[in-house]
């Protein structure tokens, strides 16, 4: 189990919403977050305030594809993500078919 799954596992016990799920995600990983530096970060997403999208799912906007710089992420690397380009694919979750 890497560190991710253990991580999800933990938060599946709390028995939180989607919501409080998302909240505990942006208020442990949101300072750390790269997004905005992304090459496919967009006006449209900055508007949204999107980021976090290896954890939260993918853009609600039309991202055009680019340079991906999730592996360069501290969110990424703390939690053994093994997926990119989650701003147009989803989160790690949902590539992982969890």
């Amino acid at each position: 189990m890497d560190k991710f799954e253990e991580k999800m596992g933990k938060i599946a016990k709390e028995d939180l919403s989607e919501d409080e799920i998302n909240k505990r995600f942006l208020d442990e990983w949101g300072d750390d977050c790269i997004c905005p530096d992304c090459p496919m970060y967009n006006q449209c997403a900055q508007e949204k305030y999107e980021g976090i999208y290896c954890l939260l799912g993918k853009s609600e906007c039309n991202l055009e594809e680019d340079d991906c710089i999730c592996p360069d992420c501290d969110v990424f690397e703390d939690l053994d993500l093994k997926y990119d380009l989650f701003c147009i694919k989803g989160s790690e979750k949902e590539l992982r078919g969890a």
